[in-house]
């Protein structure tokens, strides 16, 4: 399970949720405005040839109390499981991939994601913890 949690209560991993946002963050999501502000304010000044031992605490601390909109919800059309998500280096710029810290270990409060018709898998959990898509008849590109 993740050592960091989703304080909004939307999803059981905030791993998961992790996953959920990167697949809105090019849709114009409705917290926009205010990811582009602590990007400016924690991100810009990070050295980004400099290892970090831990995720900056201001943006892990703003993605868990972030609570999505039905709108932002509605968006999510795919799911993509992989390393190299955009995500990831907005909680930690220097991230290698190679961490087990943004590992997926639930998909509990995907049912949220009306729209949702197909998921991407290459890293990020086993692909056991997909099988709620499968059974949905989500399509699965593994």
């Amino acid at each position: 399970m993740s050592r960091f949690t989703d304080e909004s209560g939307m999803f059981a991993d905030f791993n998961f949720k992790l996953v959920v946002i990167d697949s809105i963050l090019d849709q114009s999501p409705s917290f926009e405005s205010e990811l582009a502000e602590m990007k400016r304010r924690y991100l810009e000044p990070v050295d980004h040839f400099c290892y970090l031992e831990e995720p900056v605490p201001e943006m892990v601390s703003y993605f868990q109390k972030l609570r999505l909109t039905e709108e932002d919800l509605d968006k999510v059309l795919e799911l993509e499981f992989d390393g190299g998500n955009c995500i990831y280096f907005l909680l930690k710029p220097d991230w290698d991939g190679e961490e087990d810290i943004f590992d997926v270990t639930s998909v509990q409060g995907w049912e949220r994601l009306k729209n949702l018709y197909s998921v991407f898998w290459s890293s990020m959990c086993t692909p056991d913890v997909l099988a709620p898509f499968r059974d949905r008849g989500i399509e699965m590109n593994i």
